[in-house]
């Protein structure tokens, strides 16, 4: 009896051990995700986008701005790191794993194309997306709360239903618009789907060219203006961006309005953007980057959707096409400015 009430203590005793020892680890876990990083320490982003663009680079000002409200500077305790693909689809997964192979705390992924490929390239280091219209059409995950374990950011979809009104109102009666993209871009496949459908219910026929390259895009523009289209209408879509001098060019010769999302482009031939305030978004996707960067784990921080109206009208390329903005648009520039 003796030997037995010894032996159930020991248990017992282990037992105790083991539970205080699982508890001191959740301890340590629960501590890791939500202790900043020690004083002193320099940390390390990596900043991977597309290619070099006006909206790109309104975007990481906007970052940067927030990280620095939020604790973290450039050149005092953050180091930042910039790659970016030259407009090549192929040259994005090689770019990722230089900087999963780099010891970096953060990864921020940029685009669509970006965002796509970390979901296959990055193992070892936390990604923070920004400047993607819809993460889930991107594969991050299955909805803004059930994503990828290490990832998470702020996506912002463009305002598709403001521009085709805002195309009627400037192109009356308008019964074809044109538009180009490459079909190998998440983001652009889903904003031409939601646009398709309303082009149909408004009467509109959407006549599309599709690309696979940055070379392709001029002649797409100059086939899609051919298709007795009143105007075109270009998304952001990485890779028609990263050729726009092109889609102007055509447009100018076809002498058609050339509507776009991206305000930060409208200077270079556009007609009008109905697009987002990109500097915002970079902002937003501070937060969420400096969550990680204290150690809180992407999994627990669900995806954001931070849009930023924003209109922007060239009244050069207007008196060109012998249009007139109508004075409530003008006023509603003003003030998105």
């Amino acid at each position: 009896m003796k030997l037995r009430i010894q032996n159930f203590a020991l248990i017992l005793c282990v037992f105790a051990v083991c539970f205080l020892l699982a508890c001191k680890v959740n301890r340590e876990e629960q501590k890791q995700e939500t202790t900043p990083a020690k004083a002193g320490r320099t940390l390390k982003i990596g900043i991977a986008y597309f290619g070099p663009d006006p909206g790109a680079d309104l975007t990481i000002k906007g970052l940067m701005d927030g990280l620095q409200k939020e604790g973290y500077a450039e050149g005092k305790n953050l180091e930042v790191k910039k790659a970016h693909a030259a407009g090549e689809i192929p040259e994005i997964p090689m770019m990722l794993q230089n900087f999963d192979s780099q010891g970096l705390d953060l990864i921020i992924a940029m685009t669509t194309p970006v965002l796509t490929a970390s979901c296959n390239s990055v193992h070892k280091t936390p990604v923070v997306f920004m400047y993607v219209y819809d993460p889930v059409a991107a594969g991050a995950g299955k909805s803004m709360t059930d994503h990828l374990a290490n990832i998470t950011g702020v996506g912002s979809f463009p305002p598709v239903e403001e521009t085709i009104s805002t195309i009627q109102k400037l192109v009356p009666g308008i019964k074809k618009l044109g538009t180009l993209y490459n079909s190998s871009e998440a983001n652009s496949r889903k904003v031409i789907e939601v646009g398709r459908d309303i082009c149909k219910k408004n009467g509109i026929q959407l006549e599309e060219v599709t690309v696979t390259g940055t070379s392709e895009v001029f002649q797409a523009a100059q086939v899609v203006s051919s298709r007795g289209v009143q105007a075109l209408w270009v998304t952001g879509d990485n890779t028609a961006l990263q050729a726009f001098d092109g889609i102007a060019k055509a447009a100018a010769a076809a002498h058609l309005p050339l509507f776009i999302n991206d305000p930060e482009f409208v200077e270079k031939g556009a007609l009008l953007a109905v697009g987002i305030g990109w500097y915002n978004s970079g902002v937003a996707a501070a937060k969420p980057a400096a969550r990680v960067l204290k150690g809180e784990s992407p999994k627990s921080i669900p995806f954001e959707n931070v849009v930023q109206k924003k209109i922007v009208l060239n009244d050069n390329v207007a008196k060109t096409l012998g249009i007139t903005f109508p004075q409530d648009m003008v006023e509603e520039s003003k003030q998105t400015q």
